[in-house]
């Protein structure tokens, strides 16, 4: 098809008709072609002038062609209605011929889409291929511009309930679009009150657009008035909030108008929508100057309810639970997760704001730091001192610090405000988590005693709340306090690792290797100390039997270790360390089938066996030793519930070296190499004064104060077991424990040890004691020292008896005390 030449006017006859050529008639079969269309419209004013001007129209889905540069297209036509004989009615007839033509949706889609260059276009290829839609085109001439808007606008309604269509367009927003980034609003009064009159009747998806788009659509001039027109729909609209504070945020207001819509919006918080939230808090903390700042804070913070947020959430994810199990195949997400991620936004709304402006990071200090009622406390303070202990700004970090302390030492911050706050946001929390452990870990090394608790509360609900990675630098962080060398900070450490193994057994035993690294700095730790540490291990080693098996060997070896030593301290070490291990491995466990007495499986019944036997035989020959084994295993009864048939042994054994070691039957001669001379006092069985049997305490001390004189023995060479009086009490508390144990806290068994007699020496001694040597003196108090140790654990042992004949008995020890 060959071009017609360019024509630098219209030429009009005198009935005012273009002259056109006629064209020839085409079959109607099938999409009419682009030359079939524009003889459809033979006298349209609209279709002849865009030929003329460089665009031409075309049928079905094809976009219209555009054969010049746009600004020469817009300058063209723009000529030919100046210049032609009916101007400015004309204006008019292409505004009705537009119309005519739009009335087809097709044809009207069309028009609002992109042009494209024509094949036979001469424009420069490389200045772009993108163009204009033709009614862009057509609004750029200001002439058109007007009567354009207001045909966009009486089109509008005619597509506002279709949606989408199937070619995947929405022609309300495109009609929308078409209005923004205008060179020039001739008339932008008259477009404002049209947009708002639209926005009255609109549905709220094009209420919405209409909104949104106000910024770009508007100039500068429209922004005063469009504000305040969207203030007042904000307090009657309750659904628009997001789009409004969108719009009024790009808009350039006035500061006291500012105020006035931050003030109104400040009231609707309490009513907005959860998923509405972010944008309302961005909007407050954007609008706020370094003078208001501290009151607008203030107050966001009073109305900002986290908690309310949230809870609600959680209920309606447990109803989508409940429904979804009745519907197969549903793949609905839970409100759960919406209401964590609205709220995760809010947080980092505030972040942003405090990150950029420091007057705010200040102001939500302050905010905080004004709270004087621990009731008055919200999960949002904790969450916001996290926030701005993550900023990079040093004076945010340390401003939170010394805020959580302060309030954790007044008692305002309190853990159920914590435990709050990790419950219903652990996974907004998560984000936060560096800064949780390092305010954990200053809590933790405070000498304030009044705060250390509360960081380690931040450390079990970190532990509890987040995945396995948080969880392993929360246990190497405890670690490394454990291994500090600071007392407090290690009884700390230990009981919170202790704690963990104790709740989360299964959790804590992937982290074994890294506790089992506190065995390099058990030189450092306390007795106390060193018994938690052996608990805690033993627990993981034993008590999760599918994951300690790697580090049950280590621990056997560290054990044997430290008992083999010569080394009291380390001794003592090792023998903690084995009765820890005794209490996990042969503790009470749930029967097994056709099992004869025994819970526990045969090889660990046996290996429980022979660890106590060798605790046993390295502590024998130390008295000191042995009497912290005897303390050792009777606080172990007391605490822990053992094996039926381990704690028989157990009894049994001691039932039977106490006899051996302390108890003496009574005869005529008492005559011996002893210190002084010996007599039985403090019998309160006078009836068996002949054939009964005593403490034989007198012999033991001298037998005792010769081992220790005695320099015969080669070095190198091991010592014997032998009794010392050093280990009666505590040997005989064992004893008590056991009993108690076997017989349900029944002692006639041993009921004699109450009333039997000790051999002593005369109190004319005591009498006589500044005319005794120094050397006889210290053995005297030591006698009497072991006497009222005896008397003491007597009366602790049978005082809960319900015989009279014990009661007596026992009040007459506390006499003899």
């Amino acid at each position: 098809m060959m071009r017609k030449k360019k024509r630098s006017s219209i030429t009009v006859d005198d009935d005012s008709t273009l002259d056109v050529p006629k064209s020839k008639k085409t079959k109607s079969s099938g999409r009419p072609t682009k030359s079939s269309l524009q003889d459809s419209y033979p006298d349209s004013v609209f279709v002849q002038f865009l030929k003329e001007s460089g665009v031409t129209l075309t049928a079905g889905s094809t976009a219209n062609e555009i054969a010049v540069d746009q600004v020469i297209f817009q300058k063209r036509l723009q000529q030919h209605l100046r210049k032609h004989p009916r101007f400015p009615n004309i204006i008019q007839e292409f505004i009705s011929a537009l119309e005519t033509y739009i009335e087809d949706p097709e044809r009207f889609r069309n028009c609002l889409l992109p042009c494209v260059p024509s094949s036979t276009s001469q424009q420069d290829t490389n200045s772009g291929s993108y163009q204009e839609s033709l009614v862009r085109l057509l609004l750029g001439i200001e002439m058109l511009q007007t009567q354009v808007i207001n045909t966009l606008f009486e089109k509008l309604p005619e597509f506002m309930f279709e949606g989408v269509s199937e070619d995947g367009l929405n022609v309300p927003r495109l009609i929308i679009n078409q209005l923004k980034w205008l060179d020039r609003i001739v008339d932008g009064k008259d477009l404002s009150s049209k947009l708002m009159q639209m926005v009255s009747v609109a549905p709220v998806e094009i209420q919405r657009d209409i909104i949104t788009s106000l910024p770009e659509i508007l100039e500068d001039s429209q922004h005063g008035d469009m504000a305040k027109e969207l203030n007042g729909l904000l307090q009657q609209n309750t659904q628009l909030p997001v789009p409004i504070l969108d719009a009024l945020s790009s808009l350039n207001l006035s500061s006291a108008l500012l105020s006035e819509v931050r003030e109104v919006v400040m009231g609707t918080l309490s009513a907005v929508q959860l998923e509405d939230l972010p944008v309302v808090v961005k909007f407050i903390l954007h609008s706020i100057s370094a003078s208001d700042a501290n009151e607008v804070v203030c107050d966001l913070r009073k109305k900002l309810e986290l908690e309310q947020c949230v809870l609600p959430a959680v209920l309606q994810a447990s109803q989508s639970r409940m429904k979804s199990k009745a519907m197969s195949g549903s793949s609905r997400v839970p409100s759960c997760n919406n209401g964590q991620d609205s709220v995760a936004l809010v947080l980092e709304v505030i972040k942003s704001a405090i990150r950029f402006q420091k007057t705010i990071s200040e102001a939500w200090l302050k905010a905080i730091e004004n709270v004087d009622e621990s009731d008055d406390h919200k999960v949002v303070d904790l969450l916001v001192l996290f926030i701005l202990h993550s900023t990079n700004a040093n004076h945010s970090r340390r401003g939170a610090e010394r805020v959580l302390k302060v309030k954790v030492r007044k008692g305002l911050i309190q853990e159920n405000l914590l435990q709050k706050t990790f419950k219903g946001h652990a996974q907004v929390m998560r984000g936060y988590f560096p800064s949780i452990l390092a305010l954990a870990q200053g809590l933790l090394r405070s000498p304030d005693c009044f705060v250390v608790p509360f960081g380690g509360h931040m450390y079990k609900q970190a532990f509890t709340a987040f995945d396995s990675y948080c969880q392993q630098e929360v246990v190497g962080s405890l670690v490394t306090h454990a291994c500090s060398g600071v007392s407090g900070e290690v009884d700390v450490a230990l009981e919170l690792l202790c704690e963990l193994v104790s709740q989360k057994p299964a959790e804590m035993s992937q982290f074994t290797v890294f506790v089992k690294g506190i065995l390099d700095y058990m030189d450092n730790l306390t007795s106390q100390q060193i018994r938690r540490l052996f608990h805690l291990l033993s627990c993981l080693a034993f008590g999760q039997e599918q994951h300690g098996g790697h580090i049950q060997d280590d621990m056997h070896i560290v054990i044997r270790k430290q008992l083999s030593s010569t080394v009291p301290k380390y001794k003592r070490i090792g023998i903690i360390g084995a009765v820890m291990m005794v209490g996990s491995m042969g503790a009470c466990r749930n029967k097994p089938d056709g099992s004869q007495g025994g819970t526990l499986p045969k090889e660990t019944h046996r290996q429980v066996m022979a660890l106590l036997e060798l605790v046993r035989s390295c502590s024998e020959s130390s008295p000191e030793a042995a009497a912290l084994y005897y303390d050792e295993l009777a606080n172990l009864l007391q605490t822990c519930k053992l094996d039926p048939l381990v704690q028989a042994w157990i009894g049994k054994s001691v039932l039977e070296d106490f006899q051996e070691d302390f108890i003496v039957d009574l005869g005529p001669d008492l005559s011996g190499p002893f210190v002084f001379p010996a007599s039985v006092m403090h019998n309160l069985d006078e009836d068996e004064s002949q054939g009964g049997i005593a403490i034989n305490l007198l012999p033991l001390m001298t037998q005792d104060q010769q081992l220790k004189t005695d320099t015969t023995q080669p070095a190198g060479v091991k010592k014997e077991r032998r009794a010392s009086p050093l280990c009666l009490s505590s040997f005989f508390r064992l004893l008590r424990l056991c009993e108690e144990v076997q017989h349900q806290g029944d002692l006639e068994e041993i009921d004699a040890l109450l009333g039997c007699p000790l051999i002593l020496t005369d109190m004319e001694v005591v009498e006589k004691v500044e005319s005794l040597s120094k050397a006889e003196r210290e053995f005297l108090c030591s006698l009497l020292f072991y006497t009222i140790n005896w008397f003491r654990e007597t009366v602790n042992a049978f005082c809960k008896q319900n015989d009279p004949e014990m009661k007596m008995k026992v009040v007459t020890r506390i006499q003899n005390i």
